[in-house]
C-alpha cells in the first residue's frame, strides 16, 4: 500500500502547463500542430513527461507534463518544428503508471505509449526528419535482463544490475547480484556488500562505491538481497530473535562457496561488509562462519544483544566505522532488552576491543586523521589494535559528530567507507593497498552540479548536468527513492515536501570507463 506522503515524495516539479513556444493555439501555429493527450491512471500524480528538441542532445524541452489526479484525460496541440523529439516518461514511485497513457497525434500517424514498470523510460519520433539524422544519447542501463534496464537508452551509463538465482540446501530461492571487473585473475578474491535494513542489493551497489575498488584492485562483488522479516521489511537475520526465521547464515555461506567454486574466487580471502544491519549480519558471519569469511567490515552496524552474549570472537580481521551521533544504532552502550534484539551490546569502542582482547592484542595507538572536507560537520579518529594472535588486527574508525551514514557517499567525506574497508582487508591477502592510492583512484568526476547542499523545504534542489548521466535519490537509509535522467548543460529541479538527509548519485559511461558521482544535500 502506497501512502500519500511517499507518493508525492520528490515528485519532480513539472508544470502541468505545457510550453507552446509563442503559439497559443492552432490557428496560430505555423509549423506543425500536433495533438497530444495524456490519461492518468491510478495514482495519477506520479506520472509525468517532458519533451525535448527539435534538435538532438541539446536540453531544449517543448512541452511537459504532470499528473495531479486520478483517471483524468488533459488534451492539447502542440506547434512544433521539424527534427527530432525524445519523450522522457517518468513514474515517482517506480512502478509504471498504473494503466495510464499518452496519445501524440503526428501528420503522418499517432503513437501511444504506456508505462508498465521502473522510474524512467525513453520513446523517440521525428517530424520531417528520418530516424539516420535523429541518433539520441539517452542513458541508462541498456542491458535488457538487468533489473534495472531502461526502454529507449541509449548509452550505457554502467549503472546495470542483474540479479541471479541460487537456492540453499534447505531449497529456499534467494537472489544475488554478482560484480566481476574485465579479465579478473585467477583466485582473486572476493567481497559480500550486505544492504541496510529497508535497503537492497540494487541501491547498495549503486551508491557504495565498491565496485570501483574492485575495478581498480581486482576483486569480485558480491550483493546479495535479503528477505522481508516478520514485519514486512528488507533484512539480514542477525540472530534478532523474535522479528526473524530467515537463515541468513546458512545462504551467505554457501553462497559463497558456490562462488569460490563456480568462478574460482579466493577461499583464503573472501570477506563480507555491509550497512548498520548489514554490518550486524558481517559480526554474525565472523561468529558463525569464520571457516568461509575471512574478514569483516562494519559501517554503522554492531552486535546483536544474542550474538555479543552467545560468540566467542574468532579469529576474523575487523574493521568498524561508526559514527558518535548514530541515532540509529547507537555508538554507545544498549541495555538488554527481551523485546528488542538489536540492542544488548557495549558501546562500539568496547564491540571492537572484546574482539581486539579476545585475539590477544598486545599493542593499540589513536591517530587524529586529516579533516579533508571542513564543511562536513565531522572528523575522524582511527583506533587500531594490534600485535595478536597469528598477526590478528581489529580497527575502528569513529567519526566525532558522525551520523548514520556510509562515509564517503554522505555524512563525513574525510574516508571512503568502501576504501578504507577494502584497505583494511587486503593486508590479509597477501597485499596492503594504501588508503591514499585509492582516495586518489576513487576520486569523484563532475558529473552534476547542485546550487547548494543545504536548502529549506520550501525550496527546490536544483540539480545542473554536467555529463549525459541518470541521477538515483536514496534516503538516509539507503533506499533508493528515484531514477531520472539528467542531460549535459540541463538543470532540473526537484522539490521534496519533507526535510532529511538525501544522496544523489549519478552513473555516467565514457570510453568503456564507467564513473560515479554522490553528494549528499540536506532539507531543513
Amino acid at each position: 500500500m502506497k501512502s500519500p506522503s511517499a507518493v508525492s515524495f520528490l515528485t519532480i516539479a513539472l508544470s502541468t502547463v505545457f510550453l507552446l513556444f509563442t503559439q497559443t493555439s492552432h490557428a496560430q501555429c505555423e509549423s506543425i500542430s500536433v495533438l497530444i493527450s495524456s490519461n492518468t491512471g491510478e495514482w495519477g500524480d506520479e506520472m509525468s513527461w517532458s519533451i525535448i528538441g527539435p534538435i538532438v542532445n541539446i536540453d531544449s524541452e517543448v512541452a511537459s507534463f504532470q499528473g495531479t489526479s486520478d483517471y483524468t484525460l488533459t488534451n492539447d496541440t502542440l506547434c512544433l518544428e521539424p527534427g527530432c523529439y525524445a519523450i522522457i516518461m517518468l513514474d515517482s514511485w517506480g512502478d509504471g503508471w498504473n494503466g495510464g497513457s499518452i496519445s501524440i497525434e503526428l501528420p503522418d500517424s499517432t503513437i501511444y505509449l504506456s508505462m508498465d514498470q521502473n522510474y524512467l523510460e525513453y520513446q523517440t519520433f521525428e517530424i520531417n526528419s528520418s530516424p539516420e539524422n535523429c541518433t539520441w544519447e539517452l542513458p541508462g542501463c541498456t542491458n535488457p535482463t538487468s533489473e534495472n534496464f531502461i526502454i529507449g537508452a541509449t548509452i550505457d551509463d554502467g549503472s546495470c544490475f542483474t540479479t541471479e538465482m541460487f537456492y540453499t540446501s534447505e531449497d529456499n530461492e534467494r537472489t544475488y547480484f554478482l560484480y566481476t571487473p574485465e579479465n579478473l585473475a585467477p583466485n582473486s578474491p572476493l567481497m559480500f556488500v550486505l544492504h541496510g535494513y529497508y535497503g537492497d542489493a540494487m541501491g547498495m551497489s549503486v551508491f557504495c562505491g565498491m565496485n570501483q575498488i574492485a575495478e581498480a584492485e581486482g576483486f569480485a562483488v558480491c550483493y546479495p538481497q535479503g528477505l522481508p522479516d516478520n514485519f514486512g521489511i528488507n533484512h539480514w537475520n542477525a540472530n534478532l530473535t523474535g522479528t526473524s526465521d530467515v537463515n541468513d547464515v546458512l545462504f551467505l555461506t554457501e553462497l559463497a562457496e558456490y562462488l569460490q567454486a563456480s568462478h574460482g574466487f579466493s577461499e583464503d580471502c573472501t570477506y563480507s561488509c555491509g550497512y548498520s544491519n548489514g554490518g550486524y549480519m558481517s559480526y554474525t558471519l565472523a561468529c558463525e562462519s569464520s571457516d568461509v569469511f575471512r574478514g569483516i567490515g562494519s559501517v554503522g552496524g554492531t552486535m546483536s544483544g544474542y550474538d555479543y552474549a552467545n560468540c566467542a570472537p574468532t579469529l576474523v580481521p575487523v574493521v568498524h566505522l561508526h559514527g558518535t551521533n548514530d541515532d540509529d544504532v547507537s555508538y554507545y552502550a544498549t541495555s538488554p532488552n527481551p523485546n528488542n534484539p538489536w540492542v544488548g551490546t557495549p558501546g562500539v569502542e568496547a564491540v571492537v576491543q572484546h574482539w581486539a582482547d579476545s585475539n590477544n592484542c598486545e599493542s593499540s595507538s589513536t591517530t587524529t586523521l586529516p579533516d579533508l572536507d571542513t564543511n562536513d560537520g565531522s572528523t575522524v579518529d582511527l583506533i587500531k589494535h594490534f600485535d595478536g594472535y597469528d598477526g590478528y588486527q581489529a580497527w575502528l574508525y569513529r567519526v566525532n559528530e558522525g551520523e548514520h551514514d556510509w562515509f564517503g557517499a554522505w555524512g563525513n567525506m574525510d574516508i571512503n567507507s568502501s576504501a578504507v574497508i577494502w584497505s583494511f582487508l587486503s593486508q590479509f591477502c597477501g597485499t596492503t593497498i594504501s588508503i591514499d592510492e585509492l582516495l586518489i583512484d576513487t576520486s569523484t568526476p563532475n558529473i552534476f552540479t547542485l546550487t547548494g547542499n543545504s536548502i529549506h523545504s520550501s525550496q527546490d534542489i536544483e540539480i545542473k548536468g554536467l555529463e549525459n548521466c541518470t541521477i538515483h535519490i536514496f534516503d538516509s537509509n539507503g533506499r533508493l527513492l528515484r531514477i531520472h535522467s539528467l542531460f549535459k548543460d540541463q538543470t532540473t529541479h526537484i522539490s521534496p515536501p519533507c526535510s532529511g538527509l538525501y544522496t544523489i548519485v549519478a552513473h555516467t559511461k565514457s570510453n568503456g570507463k564507467a564513473s560515479m558521482q554522490s553528494e549528499r544535500i540536506v532539507v531543513n
